[in-house]
């Protein structure tokens, strides 16, 4: 496959603004097209492995795929008001398969592997049960290791499957209980730390921002993710207006990346674009 071009697997293929390929390419399950994104080193002839790999995708991992989102979407329902905006069918999926109706992935992502012979795939969407956050999967080796809101999770991190993590991960849903039981076990044994900045309410979504989704990318713990934060131009604003501390995970996760890849003027300038 060598002298492989992007423009020969990807259709409109592209730069973005952040030097990395895009283009789309059929998703041949759901008979459409979606968007891929390629981070900068990504080969073609990966890329072109990736692709393969999504056309791969059969119904039984499809059938996965929606028992897990099915998780997601129950546990919307039962720990929040979202059912009393959607239509009284998606309150009574029995068939894993039927919550597809409400739900589609838009772009597969393409990262430098840790190893090119595993089969993974990175793709992201939206559902009605959850607009803002959107829908993430990570599949590795033919099965879900991760299905949740989009957090930037990389699926080469062994730590997915953690039994802290049965909060936000849906495929350890099922064994949430006993998780939860475990977790609580381990916390009367080894209590946890002193909770940083309690100026943010713990239900707040600065902490959601923090503790899960900059802990999770960069592999730290959140008294670490803090740590990151403190010292930033997103920090002061943050603590300079409470009501910061209430806008969406994901948008000030991206003003965090903003911030360290484009400087605190560029991210200052695109959060008060989003929030006004």
């Amino acid at each position: 496959m060598s002298g492989l071009r992007f423009e020969d697997i990807l259709i409109n293929a592209g730069i973005d603004e952040f030097d990395r390929v895009t283009g789309y390419v059929e998703f041949p399950y759901f008979h459409k097209q979606i968007e891929v994104i390629c981070d900068e080193g990504v080969t073609a002839e990966y890329a072109a492995q990736s692709i393969r790999w999504l056309a791969e995708v059969d119904e039984a991992l499809v059938r996965e795929i929606c028992q897990y989102a099915l998780y997601y979407l129950q546990d919307e329902l039962e720990s929040t008001s979202i059912g009393e905006l959607l239509p009284e069918d998606i309150q009574h999926i029995q068939e894993p398969l039927e919550v597809l109706r409400y739900m589609e992935f838009g772009s597969l992502d393409i990262k430098i592997p840790k190893d090119s012979e595993i089969p993974v795939l990175n793709l992201s969407g939206g559902c009605d049960w959850q607009e803002d956050e959107g829908l993430h999967c990570l599949i590795k080796n033919g099965h879900v290791v991760y299905m949740g809101s989009w957090n930037d999770e990389d699926v080469w991190d062994e730590r997915l499957l953690n039994d802290d993590n049965y909060l936000f991960n849906y495929v350890l849903y099922p064994q949430r209980e006993v998780l939860q039981q475990k977790v609580a076990e381990r916390l009367k044994q080894n209590p946890p730390k002193k909770i940083p900045h309690l100026e943010f309410a713990m239900n707040s979504p600065v902490r959601k921002f923090v503790e899960f989704l900059l802990a999770g990318a960069e592999h730290c713990t959140p008294e670490e993710a803090w740590a990151k934060l403190d010292g930033t131009r997103l920090m002061v604003l943050l603590q300079e207006d409470s009501s910061l501390a209430w806008e969406d995970a994901s948008l000030l996760y991206r003003c965090y990346c903003m911030e360290r890849d484009l400087g605190a003027v560029d991210m200052e300038v695109y959060l008060w674009e989003q929030t006004h």
